[in-house]
């Protein structure tokens, strides 16, 4: 039997506040503040040359991300974000005039701005238009070109929590001979996922929402198949083969992902996200799965009940950890809710729930019971 008392009493904010807004950024944990501690303590005035204990943490993280996700550690590199992963993928590959690349109108803009960049030179991006929040699989295989040469879409949609059957595209994708992209940072952290069953080819994710990382810190995974049609458009003194050698300025790029990660990197964030990814696994990406979707369900039970209409699929094979609902006055129920110390979203008029495997059904009572207290302007 799980003890998620014993990982609640991790996040001290819960002493004061609801907090549900781990689609937009999600709080930091007393494990990672002890390492963080301990780092700056020791950079403080005992080990001021932090480096050579830094390269080992950043090979640490890769590992554990490995484990995480599935995939060996060889072909994970960290970057800053999201868009600096996707943009490791789009400025990498050697495009030609008239190749296509597919994605979906309904991305945060992390997974569009970078591929629309590739338009002038001479690259064409279609759209797949979304119905009411679903990306139907029949859509993207309608608008596949002969020259779609890549089809990027997000693990889990933003704005709604719609999550994509990966493994169907990927297959599609596979059969085509089309590369095939995911921005995983709405579902890494909350979802399983395996690299190893899954046919993704590139995979990129920002840690500061689900995955619980410091801002900042992110990873792009290649697929072994794919790696060498990536270059490195970013290159550094890091990212040869023996980058102590100073002066040896024409060496081959490092036979592994280490190429993609040009010079010094955010440490305190590779630290901090170290130990919320250890404490993960201690977990256990299926118990913390079931648990985040133990919640939505509640969640979107108790809304239906009390006459909300549902943006999010309830569908169980396309819900996530993220629950959209329609209110006739959701800008001030959104500011109703900040009065009384729960953090929720408001996106595109309407209010984004996204709880995570520390919270309970107790919080989301209290959500529910403070949500009744609104008095509408009418």
């Amino acid at each position: 039997m799980m003890n998620w008392d014993h990982y609640r009493n991790l996040f001290p904010h819960l002493s004061h506040q609801i907090y549900f807004n781990h689609a937009g950024i999600s709080p930091m944990n007393t494990r990672s503040q002890t390492a963080l501690e301990e780092f700056y303590r020791k950079r403080l005035d005992e080990d001021i040359e932090f480096w050579p204990e830094a390269i080992e943490r950043k090979q640490l993280l890769k590992e554990r991300i490995g484990q995480l996700i599935n995939a060996p550690a060889e072909n994970i590199a960290l970057v800053g974000n999201t868009s600096a992963g996707l943009n490791v993928l789009a400025l990498g590959l050697d495009w030609k005039p008239g190749d296509r690349i597919l994605l979906n109108d309904f991305e945060f803009p992390s997974n569009v701005v970078p591929f629309i960049n590739l338009q002038r030179k001479g690259v064409e991006v279609d759209f797949v238009h979304h119905r009411e929040g679903r990306i139907e699989i029949e859509d993207l295989v309608k608008n596949l070109h002969h020259r779609t040469r890549l089809v990027s879409i997000s693990f889990v949609e933003f704005l709604n929590g719609f999550k994509n059957d990966l493994t169907a595209i990927g297959e599609i994708c596979r059969e085509r001979g089309i590369i095939f992209a995911v921005d995983a940072i709405q579902g890494l952290g909350a979802l399983q996922m395996n690299m190893s069953e899954m046919r993704i080819d590139f995979l990129a994710s920002g840690g500061h929402k689900w995955l619980m990382w410091p801002a900042g810190l992110g990873f792009v995974y290649i697929a072994p198949h794919i790696f060498k049609q990536v270059y490195p458009a970013q290159a550094g003194w890091l990212s040869v083969k023996t980058p102590w050698e100073f002066f040896n300025y024409r060496q081959e790029f490092a036979p592994d992902a280490q190429r993609f990660e040009p010079g010094t990197f955010n440490t305190g964030g590779v630290i901090a996200a170290t130990a919320t990814v250890e404490m993960m696994l201690e977990i256990g990406a299926q118990n913390i799965q079931k648990k985040v979707l133990g919640n939505t369900e509640y969640l979107i039970g108790k809304l239906q009940d009390a006459g909300m209409r549902i943006f999010t699929d309830t569908r169980p094979e396309h819900r996530s950890a993220i629950v959209t609902f329609e209110h006739p006055q959701a800008e001030a129920l959104f500011d109703f809710f900040k009065k009384n110390r729960i953090t929720v979203s408001l996106r595109e008029g309407r209010i984004r729930v996204s709880p995570h495997f520390y919270n309970n059904r107790d919080d989301i009572d209290v959500f529910l019971q403070t949500m009744k207290k609104f008095k509408p302007n009418l």
